[in-house]
């Protein structure tokens, strides 16, 4: 899964599940990593953020092969989870935290999931991130559940996002997740339907979807029912322009308009 030679500079690859390479020149972000050598065919890369502690986004596995000497930003109450890691600099985010990593301004967010790791609890608590540079933005919503998004309106006014990955899905069917809408959990995993609409209430130039066809119950649903799933309703609605739907491996280009690599 290495870029090809062909990559922009400036750019987002997903890596699969909710994987992300985020590239601004030689500065680099892996979020969420999952998957050794998905993570690892990345290299280099300058920071690892990682949006909350449920082990699909905080995997100890994967970052234990990972480079070390890079600076890692987990949610607060997450640094005792990854303290016996070995990385240089460990700092812990909440929303409204900025990190200067390169030339790069890196924001937590807020998001809507549940807190905790193995269950409930007020920490780890769950952030997005916004990276920004030379007028170029990007939003990563780790996990969004199905209670209120509010908050993606006041992101949405705040910053203009040229790129924001969203979770469409989980292991299960995307109906799944759209009847628990109603139900008094609400749901722990938005659905397609959901995502998209997320999108426009961040005003995001292009959504790219995550979150599905890495890990399914494939005895319920094929790998692409979400992905399907999105592009039917957008095209119901006549945004399909919106959707930046990727492969595994495969990038955006987020460069500027007129802007030459």
């Amino acid at each position: 899964m290495h870029e090809a030679a062909s990559t922009p500079e400036t750019h987002v690859l997903w890596l699969g599940h909710a994987s992300a390479l985020v590239a601004f020149g030689e500065d680099r972000f892996l979020i969420d990593p999952l998957g050794r050598k998905r993570a690892m065919s990345v290299s280099p890369y300058s920071t690892i953020l990682i949006t909350h502690s449920h082990v699909d986004h905080l995997n100890r596995w994967t970052l234990s092969k990972l480079d070390k000497s890079v600076k890692l930003i987990v949610p607060k109450g997450a640094g005792p989870i990854v303290e016996n890691l070995g990385f240089a600099e460990v700092l812990e985010a909440e929303p409204g935290d900025h990190f200067a990593c390169g030339g790069v301004d890196v924001i937590a967010v807020e998001t809507r999931h549940d807190n905790g790791r193995w269950k409930k609890a007020d920490k780890p608590i769950c952030i997005g991130y916004i990276l920004q540079k030379n007028g170029i933005v990007v939003h990563h919503a780790g996990d969004v559940d199905m209670s209120t998004y509010d908050v993606f309106d006041t992101i949405g006014r705040e910053f203009k996002i040229d790129a924001t990955l969203l979770p469409i899905g989980g292991m299960l069917p995307p109906w799944y997740y759209a009847a628990k809408k109603a139900r008094l959990d609400r749901g722990v995993h938005i659905c397609p339907e959901t995502a998209l609409g997320i999108a426009e209430r961040l005003g995001a130039k292009s959504l790219v979807p995550v979150h599905w066809g890495t890990l399914n119950l494939r005895l319920f649903h094929g790998a692409a029912a979400p992905k399907n799933k999105l592009e039917s309703i957008a095209e119901s609605r006549g945004v399909s322009e919106l959707l930046r739907v990727l492969s595994h491996g495969e990038a955006l280009d987020l460069r500027a308009p007129g802007d030459e690599e």
